[in-house]
């Protein structure tokens, strides 16, 4: 057939071009049953044209919900009596559901009457998927926008117009809603201290040579008084404009940074004040990462060694104090960074050619995770505090041998005197107010030389199998004469079965000698003093108890210091020198216990706690 003849048969011409279109024609009778279907309709059902012509979508798809919609869709179409357009879903071949916008109309026999309808379907799948996905990037653009507290603004440079957002009209007092306002009425709200700058950031980003970028800081000053710091970056879209590149349009974001710069402003201030602080202070401030490089010292620290704040980064303790005193000092690091706790050392090592003693308070350093990253220390040179100690304990040491050469002679005179026979009552008055004061001025001297040992390391035990009442027994053998004449009542109260110990007989006998003669010299005369010991745990715990004249409560927590002096307290008997209750507590340390003092305040007695670990 020729091309002419071809268009003399419009029927065969409309065939033509329904076989030739990528949409999908198609025709169904009132049942529903197709009478055409175009190639492109048969490749959505993946069937020959033998295999739809004359049947219905329930025969030939297989999803029958997807026919039924199909149907119904065809008879409000024919129920209307007009082209009707709606997206309709059918499944395809390989499983996967394809949406088709389709445009169904009534078809007409020669008298008019409906006999079927047309149908022009279009694969839409990839634009509603591409339209999802842009509704989805709107979306997340929208809730990053809100998310982050940005306020948004479209500038158009031809115009010289601003299109902000409602939020960003709100926050700059401007209005309630989005606003088209001059370029001007957003640069009135700078604050006047930083329009120059703002200006010359613009102008730079408007010049085609950049990228265009802006990022910067500017305080809004408000019609309120309020006045916001606010973040504002700004992407400029540039054209070719007669052959040059132009300016045409600029997307702009701000954030309210006000809180954030308020803090930052405080970390900053705080910041400073404690380098201030650190830098200034007269003691020795460090800090040393995990492979003991020094990462921050202070001045009083660089002056001792002589270093420049440029000279100490990286620096080890090998290099300052040589192999020997860094291994020292390494093994204290250590234990901050096996333990995580802070330690309070002496530490010594040779500074300039000389010997020098520190009290370093060391604790560690924690990154934002939680992690120990450095160690952190505060030194004192107290090598003069150690001199002057060693010097008074030897001073201490001499006094006391000193003092006890006399006594001697002293002790053999008033022997002598006692058997010279009767004495007249003054003389022998005189004689026995010299013995009690002889006795006092020994036991003062003999706890000097006590002090003296226990400062220097050089008061030995002799460790032996004991009983608590074997120890008890030879404290309170020395004890009953002061007690007799003060006319107190002691009780004593021990465990039935015996307690053992591990210990030095005369240094635990010491122990509770000095107690219960504190308690003696503290409590009026009449008074009462108790004598507990009770188990626990492993231990002993023995209590003396006197109903004396208390403990004041500034007084408690130093009643253990050495040279300590109770005032305003009710005394009997002669002073001391205040070191009897310090010689207590470093005995009961000596034998790896612990004693503590307890008091109701003054005139409400005393109670001191001994522990003492029992032997297995």
């Amino acid at each position: 057939m020729t091309a002419g003849t071809l268009f003399d048969h419009p029927g065969l011409l409309a065939e033509a071009i329904a076989q030739a279109s990528d949409d999908c024609i198609f025709a169904k009778d009132l049942e529903g049953r197709y009478r055409f279907a175009n190639r492109a309709t048969l490749a959505i059902f993946g069937f020959t044209a033998e295999q739809v012509i004359g049947r219905t979508d329930f025969e030939i798809l297989g999803d029958g919900a997807a026919a039924r919609r199909l149907r119904e869709n065809d008879r409000q179409m024919l129920a209307v009596g007009q082209a009707v357009e709606r997206e309709e879903s059918l499944p395809a071949p390989d499983g996967s559901l394809r949406c088709y916008h389709t445009r169904k109309m009534p078809l007409r026999g020669a008298s008019g009457d409906v006999v079927g309808l047309l149908g022009i379907a279009r694969d839409i799948t990839e634009r509603k998927a591409a339209e999802a996905q842009r509704e989805a990037d709107r979306l997340k653009l929208a809730m990053g926008i809100q998310a982050a507290g940005l306020v948004m603004a479209d500038i158009d440079y031809r115009t010289n117009l601003n299109h902000i957002s409602g939020e960003l009209a709100r926050l700059l007092e401007l209005g309630d809603g989005p606003l088209t306002v001059p370029r001007q009425a957003i640069f009135d709200r700078i604050h006047p201290e930083d329009r120059d700058r703002y200006l010359d950031a613009i102008r730079r980003t408007l010049d085609p040579a950049g990228n265009g970028h802006l990022a910067i800081d500017v305080r809004a000053q408000l019609p309120s008084g309020i006045v916001r710091w606010l973040h504002i970056r700004l992407q400029i879209v540039f054209e070719d404009v007669d052959g040059r590149p132009q300016p045409v349009r600029g997307i702009c974001a701000a954030r309210d940074v006000t809180i954030e710069r308020i803090a930052e402003g405080r970390l900053r201030a705080a910041q400073r004040l404690t380098q201030s602080v650190i830098e200034g202070a007269g003691a020795l401030v460090f800090a040393k990462d995990l492979q003991g490089r020094y990462i921050l010292s202070n001045q009083a620290w660089r002056r001792l060694h002589g270093l420049r704040p440029e000279q100490v980064q990286g620096i080890t303790d090998d290099e300052l104090f040589g192999v020997g005193a860094a291994g020292e000092l390494r093994a204290n690091d250590r234990r901050v960074l096996e333990t995580g706790e802070p330690i309070t050392v002496e530490e010594r090592a040779v500074v300039q050619g000389e010997l020098t003693v520190f009290r370093s308070s060391k604790f560690p350093l924690y990154d934002e995770a939680g992690q120990v990253y450095a160690v952190c220390g505060v030194s004192t040179d107290i090598t003069d505090v150690v001199e002057a100690d060693r010097r008074k304990d030897e001073f201490i040491a001499t006094l006391a041998h000193e003092l006890r050469n006399p006594l001697a002679p002293i002790r053999t005179g008033l022997e002598i005197l006692r058997r010279v026979g009767e004495l007249p009552p003054t003389a022998a008055r005189t004689r026995d107010m010299m013995e009690r004061q002889l006795t006092h001025m020994v036991r003062l001297v003999d706890d000097l030389l006590d002090v003296s040992r226990v400062s220097r390391g050089k008061l030995g035990l002799r460790v032996e199998d004991l009983t608590l009442a074997q120890v008890l027994d030879h404290a309170l053998e020395s004890c009953q004469p002061a007690i007799a004449a003060a006319g107190h009542v002691l009780a004593i109260e021990l465990p039935k079965e015996p307690v053992r110990l591990r210990g030095d007989l005369t240094r635990l006998a010491q122990v509770f000698s000095n107690l219960v003669n504190n308690a003696v010299k503290y409590t009026p005369p009449g008074g009462r003093i108790d004598l507990r010991a009770t188990r626990e745990a492993g231990e002993v715990v023995v209590e003396v108890c006197d109903n004396g004249s208390g403990i004041a409560p500034d007084l408690l927590p130093h009643v253990f210091d050495l040279f300590a002096q109770g005032r305003g307290t009710s005394q009997v008997g002669p002073p001391g020198l205040g070191i009897g209750l310090w010689l207590v507590r470093k005995l009961v340390e000596l034998h790896q216990g612990s004693i503590a003092a307890s008091s109701a305040g003054p005139g409400q007695g005393s109670t001191f706690r001994v522990r003492l670990p029992m032997a297995n």
